[in-house]
């Protein structure tokens, strides 16, 4: 396994965010059992949902990194570039 120094995305990192996405979900069940306004859970269920694209991102970009380590630096910079734009048009 590579490490974050090496540009890379690590099994950790995805984790971590799966982690976090998790305990938004549940701060929003929360919510839901505490009959809260219909804005303030889908604010939250927004975050949720950003949360988890970003951990797609990651897998994605761990995937583009262990597929291309013989690509020039500027090509997967370019990879990545257009993932970020993808991801941000979903």
């Amino acid at each position: 396994m590579t490490t974050e120094a090496d540009g890379y995305v690590t099994k950790k990192q995805i984790t971590t965010r799966l982690k976090r996405s998790a305990g938004q979900l549940d701060g929003v069940l929360r919510m839901m059992a505490e009959d809260r306004p219909c804005d303030e859970v889908l604010v939250q269920l927004s975050a949720v949902k950003s949360s988890v694209d970003k951990a797609m991102k990651l897998v994605i970009a761990r995937n583009i990194n262990n597929c291309v380590d013989n690509m020039a630096a500027a090509d997967v910079q370019n990879l990545e570039q257009s993932l970020d734009l993808l991801l941000k048009t979903k």
